[in-house]
């Protein structure tokens, strides 16, 4: 049990001096987890046997236990903060790199097809080709989203040289994705892709590649969390960057 849940669990039997000793602590942790007894005494206006009185209350068998939970808690917190700093870092490297593409052959490309196709291979590259979908419905452009079980050579035969198609994939190596992709090649369909991998297979056949970083993130609950938000960074980012095209366009 945390620190301030055995605050709260025995809150009834703490007097006053015990909620202004957990003021002071809560209030300085880092300071306190390295002080004697004696010292946060001096520091509370008490005595030493009412800081022991007032860990005991609290279910600890004396100061030292006290001050290895308080220890432990800050632990968490750190890393806590650090995993949150880590996801914002992240966040903040790929807007850097996202800065760097030159997007204006990517939207002028969305622009001028004629008919425009967004094609996924799984669950999550699905659920971002969906956001891609909705988000460039605000500029009047709409994707055809065909999933990866769709029937594709339905669609090889009504895609045209002057469409255009965004290809969703994590690695850039799924084998029936390639497959369409080179179909897709030699029929001079133009092609985007989004990958991972800056190097893949899909990379040397689409005439435009976007690449995302995924942010992975130690999960204490299980398995790492990988963090999708840098896929639809990337969707914003290229649908800003149509808006301001058009915007040119306009003036």
């Amino acid at each position: 049990m945390k620190l301030f849940e055995r605050v709260n669990a025995n809150y009834q039997n703490l007097n006053e001096n015990d909620l202004y000793i957990w003021q002071i602590i809560s209030k300085n942790q880092k300071d306190c987890v390295h002080v004697s007894i004696e010292e946060l005494a001096k520091r509370c206006n008490v005595s030493r046997t009412t800081i022991l009185r007032f860990a005991k209350k609290i279910g600890c068998k004396g100061y030292s236990e006290f001050k290895v939970l308080l220890a432990q808690e800050l632990v968490k917190e750190q890393e806590h903060a650090d995993r949150q700093q880590q996801v914002f870092q992240a966040y903040a490297n790929y807007t850097g790199y996202l800065k760097t593409v030159n997007f204006k052959p990517i939207v002028d490309a969305i622009a001028k097809a004629r008919n425009l196709y967004v094609f996924s291979t799984g669950n999550v590259q699905s659920s971002v080709a969906k956001e891609l979908k909705r988000s460039f419905l605000n500029v009047k452009k709409l994707f055809f989203h065909i999933d990866d079980h769709m029937d594709k050579d339905a669609f090889l035969q009504v895609l045209q040289p002057t469409d255009l198609v965004l290809i969703i994939t994590y690695s850039g190596e799924t084998i029936r994705m390639l497959e369409f992709a080179r179909q897709l090649k030699i029929n001079n369909i133009p092609m985007i892709s989004i990958s991972v991998n800056k190097d893949n297979s899909l990379t040397h056949i689409a005439e435009h590649c976007l690449f995302v970083e995924p942010v992975n993130v130690d999960n204490p609950c299980g398995a790492r969390y990988e963090s999708l938000v840098n896929y639809y960074i990337l969707i914003d980012y290229l649908l800003m960057c149509y808006m301001q095209m058009k915007e040119g366009e306009c003036q």
